[in-house]
C-alpha cells in the first residue's frame, strides 16, 4: 500500500469494521444514538472515517467490553471530555458493584449446575442437603411427577420437609413389612378408580390406610426418627394453602371413590411417610384436599404432623 494513501485516505465503514472488530450494524447504531459522531462523506456519499472517529469507536468498544451500558459509556465519554475524573471513578465503582453481583449470581448458577452433574436431574434440583441425603441413602430417583410434588413441598415448607421424606424413605427401606404394606395400599387405591362411592372397598381402604399411618408413626417413634413439629407463621400457612390449591388443580383427578377414601385433610408430612415408589398415590390422594376443608380435630393447615386417623366411611358414602 502506498504510504501517502495510507496516511491521507479516509476508511470506509467496512474497513473500519475490519479494523475495530465492530460490525457495520453496530457502528451505524452508535451513530444513530449519538454515541459516536457521524463522519464526513466522500464524493460518492459514503461515510469516510478519519482518525478521530476510529479512535472514538475503539474507546467505546473498550468501555463496553468492561461492562458499562451504552448510557454509562456516554456519561463516561462526557466526563472524559470534561476531564472529570471523579465522575469516571463513580461510574467505575458502580460498574464494579454490578459485576460483583453478577459474579455472585454466576457462582450460584455454577453450584446449581455442579449439583445437577453430581446428583443428576432427578434430585439435583433440590437443596444440597436433600440431594446429598438422597444419594447417601441409596434411594431410587423420584419420577418426574414425584419430583414436581417434592419441589412444591420444598417451596412451601423449606427443605426440612424433604429431608424428613428422605429419612422416612430410608427408614422404610429397613422395614420391608411397612414398605410392602404401603405398596399394597397403593395398588388397592388404584383399584378404586372405577369403584362406586358406596363400594365396601372404600371403607376398607380408609381403615387400612389409617392403621398403616399409625403403624408407621409408632415405628418412627420407637426408632427415634419422628420429626418434631416446627413453628409455622401466618405467612407459612398462606403458602401451605396455596400449595393445597395448586395440588387441587392437578389434571389427574381422583375418582369419587378415591376422593371419599382419601385420608383426612391435606398434610405434607403424611405424604412424606410413603416410600418413594408409592408416593405418586399419595400425591393423588392429597390432590383433592382444598383450602378450607380442614375438619375439626385435624391439624392446622400449617401443621407438619400427621393428623388423627381419617374417619371411617359408611356404606352410604358419608362419614358416620
Amino acid at each position: 500500500m502506498d504510504a501517502k494513501r495510507f496516511r491521507n485516505s479516509p476508511l470506509s465503514i467496512g474497513e473500519v469494521s475490519e479494523l475495530t472488530s465492530l460490525t457495520p450494524r453496530t457502528i451505524r447504531h452508535y451513530h444513530q444514538i449519538g454515541l459516536v459522531p457521524e463522519p464526513g462523506r466522500d464524493g460518492a456519499g459514503n461515510r469516510a472515517y478519519r482518525l478521530e472517529e476510529i479512535t472514538r469507536l475503539l474507546w467505546v468498544r473498550r468501555m463496553a467490553a468492561a461492562g458499562l451500558s451504552l448510557e454509562a459509556v456516554r456519561e463516561a465519554s462526557e466526563a472524559a471530555e470534561a476531564s472529570d475524573d471523579r465522575r469516571i471513578q463513580t461510574l467505575l465503582a458502580e460498574l464494579d458493584r454490578i459485576l460483583a453481583a453478577k459474579e455472585e449470581q454466576l457462582r450460584g448458577q455454577r453450584e446449581a449446575v455442579a449439583r445437577l452433574r453430581e446428583f443428576g436431574s432427578a434430585t439435583g434440583l433440590f437443596a444440597p442437603e436433600v440431594a446429598a441425603a438422597h444419594k447417601a441413602a441409596g434411594l431410587d430417583a423420584p419420577s418426574r411427577e414425584e419430583q414436581g410434588f417434592m419441589l412444591l413441598l420444598e417451596a412451601t415448607h423449606g427443605h426440612g420437609i424433604l429431608l424428613d421424606s428422605v429419612r422416612a424413605d430410608a427408614f422404610l427401606d429397613g422395614r420391608p413389612d411397612l414398605k410392602a404394606e404401603a405398596l399394597r395400599l397403593s395398588a388397592r387405591y388404584e383399584e378404586l378408580t372405577g369403584a362406586a362411592v358406596g363400594d365396601p372397598r372404600v371403607e376398607q381402604w380408609a381403615r387400612e390406610m389409617a392403621a398403616h399411618c399409625a403403624a408407621v408413626e409408632a415405628a418412627e417413634e420407637a426408632a427415634g426418627v419422628r420429626p418434631s413439629e416446627p413453628d409455622v407463621s401466618e405467612a407459612d400457612e398462606r403458602g401451605l394453602m396455596l400449595a393445597a390449591q395448586a395440588m387441587g388443580a392437578t389434571t389427574v383427578q381422583p375418582s369419587p371413590a378415591q376422593t371419599r377414601a382419601r385420608p383426612g385433610p391435606w398434610n405434607a408430612t403424611w405424604t412424606s411417610r410413603w416410600p418413594t415408589t408409592s408416593r405418586r398415590t399419595a400425591v393423588r390422594a392429597r390432590s383433592r384436599a382444598r383450602p378450607g376443608s380442614f375438619r375439626r380435630g385435624s391439624p392446622r393447615p400449617g401443621s407438619l404432623r400427621p393428623g388423627p386417623p381419617p374417619p371411617a366411611v359408611s356404606g352410604r358414602g358419608r362419614p358416620p
